[in-house]
């Protein structure tokens, strides 16, 4: 792999055809070079399997069906000819030359083993759903259950590839769902602008596909996706400025970034993705709502950024499982009710005050519960992730400072996510928001932090968000709700005016609660280069859209200059 790299060059290679377009017939023998953290032997193309799912590999080859732009605010399709939504009904018409890499033609047989897996693994689009109907070899139509918010579907349909092809994936629809997630699809056949060649310790491989619908926009030979340690060593390759060409996502400090020669280009995209903590709701002491309370007031949330990034990274206001930039839109003449928790400050005396009424005392100055138990434990965080890093210690210091009794306990991604979805944590740091364009409307992340199902439920939150629970009212008295009932309906709204006051109810539940803490989020920090690449413009529908390195190439504005 890296004497495939060496060979071509990581920001370019020999130009065997000249440079007059994009053409097949002018295909550069040059090699993008994509720095990612993760080693390829452990991951795979089976998106379903998220825990070791790669994602940036399944966007080199797998096509999207939609995307959204975020500087224009517009769905841009991509797998999709035409896309259309009229009452209860979906109708999903795909381009007449999508096709495998194989040879294949794509057709909606695909599609039909798509939909009914995504039913078996509970995809949250099946959350809107009654059933589909197959209207030919590229046109299906979905019958939702009843009035849906069309953006609701529109970003729905943001996660979603075409990456399943029925002789592959046909013989899951018998096995059960946990088989499949465990399935490591190591071979992919693919639909999008890259084939899969080889992965090792060091890369993942790829080549171009001609049977992409949009090759004449691919005018280089390979691509890969190159594995590195962690943060630092991706900073190191981008300094150098020839040993990579890109980084998808690379949170990178300001002192860092000026150390970056000037082909290396910044692009910023609200992430909707961030740092927050994630509690074990069957456990004695955090599944105890004072307990989470406590843990809210006592973290400072703007000592986390002004340690890690005060250049992209911003507070949660309110954690109430909406997205920052989001909350006064949404949340409307509700906003100054709720309870911020101190984003610029350490509420000590409420913390205290909340542990104590719980039973809870100081012993030398540790919290323990009247079995002498301390309220503590291990507080996990992803080894590599050095912003992360920062605020988990940032957190840790606040909490033990108080009173608490936490140590840090780095682990590698994958093992960290299998220490939640086995449910073997108290708490730790975890994304709060699902991320990407889903994000920007409220159900995703309301519904994610009831549902956690990045870890498969392992938070224990999912048997109660489905039952009748009793809080503090907004204008004192109680709120009764079935917090998952109430989600919900957001998405069954026709419109944003009529999901509001759903919105409301969810996110005031959700802030006495705490299923998740929100803490931070940021703008995500892309990385590539423009001195063998071209680049999207600044008013490019294309420059914001997740992820460039990716999505460019689909749109044929990430070319080798030769």
């Amino acid at each position: 792999m890296s004497g495939i790299a060496a060979l071509a060059g990581c920001s370019g290679g020999n130009n065997n055809n000249g440079n007059d377009g994009p053409n097949s017939d002018s295909v550069h023998n040059a090699t993008y070079v994509n720095a990612y953290t993760g080693n390829p032997v452990d991951l795979h193309f089976n998106s379903s399997g998220s825990q070791n799912f790669s994602w940036p590999a399944g966007r080199a080859v797998f096509a999207p069906f939609v995307k959204y732009s975020f500087n224009k605010s517009k769905f841009l399709l991509g797998a999709l000819d035409d896309l259309q939504i009229e009452g209860q009904e979906v109708t999903l018409t795909f381009r007449n030359d999508l096709k495998w890499d194989n040879g294949d033609d794509w057709t909606t047989e695909d599609l039909e083993v798509q939909l009914k897996l995504a039913k078996k693994t509970g995809s949250s689009l099946w959350g809107y759903l009654d059933d589909f109907e197959i209207l030919g070899k590229k046109k299906a139509k979905l019958m939702l259950s009843g009035p849906t918010n069309p953006q609701i579907i529109k970003f729905e349909l943001t996660n979603f590839f075409v990456d399943t092809k029925k002789e592959t994936h046909e013989k899951w629809l018998n096995k059960s769902e946990a088989e499949f997630l465990r399935w490591a699809w190591e071979d992919p056949v693919a639909s999008g602008a890259m084939s899969f060649v080889s992965k090792d310790q060091q890369a993942f491989e790829f080549e171009r596909n001609p049977e992409f619908y949009n090759a004449d926009n691919v005018n280089f030979s390979t691509y890969l996706i190159e594995s590195y340690g962690g943060n630092t060593a991706q900073h190191q390759a981008l300094m150098s400025g020839t040993k990579v060409d890109a980084a998808t996502s690379l949170f990178t400090p300001p002192e860092i970034a000026k150390k970056f020669p000037k082909n290396v280009v910044e692009v910023n995209i609200p992430a909707k993705w961030g740092y927050g903590i994630v509690f074990n709701h069957n456990d004695p002491q955090f599944g105890e709502r004072a307990v989470r309370q406590a843990v809210a007031h006592v973290i400072n949330r703007q000592a986390l950024v002004d340690n890690a990034g005060p250049r992209t990274k911003f507070v949660a206001p309110i954690p109430c499982g909406i997205a920052p930039k989001d909350q006064k839109s949404w949340l409307g003449d509700w906003y100054d009710d709720f309870e911020t928790y101190g984003p610029e400050s350490k509420q000590t005396n409420k913390a205290a005050q909340l542990l104590k009424d719980a039973g809870y005392s100081k012993q030398g100055g540790t919290w323990t519960d009247d079995n002498g138990n301390k309220l503590g434990g291990q507080y996990y965080s992803p080894a590599g992730w050095t912003d992360w890093t920062t605020m988990t210690q940032t957190v840790v210091s606040q909490l033990n400072e108080f009173g608490f009794d936490f140590s840090v306990t780095t682990k590698p991604t994958n093992d960290w996510f299998g220490q939640y979805s086995k449910s073997n944590f108290k708490m730790g740091s975890f994304y709060w928001l699902p991320g990407g364009a889903r994000s920007a409307f409220p159900y995703f992340p309301l519904y994610y932090q009831l549902w956690a199902t990045d870890i498969g439920g392992g938070h224990g939150y999912r048997k109660k968000a489905d039952t009748e629970q009793t809080v503090p009212g907004r204008n004192g008295g109680e709120m009764t709700l079935n917090p998952l009932k109430v989600t919900e309906k957001i998405a069954q709204q026709p419109n944003d005016d009529k999901a509001r006051q759903f919105v409301q109810q969810s996110a005031w539940h959700n802030h006495i609660e705490l299923p998740f803490l929100g803490l931070v989020s940021k703008f995500e920090q892309s990385w590539t280069t423009n001195d063998d690449w071209t680049e999207a413009s600044e008013n490019s529908p294309n420059r914001r859209v997740k992820w460039p390195q990716f999505w460019w190439l689909h749109e044929g504005e990430l070319q080798y200059k030769g």
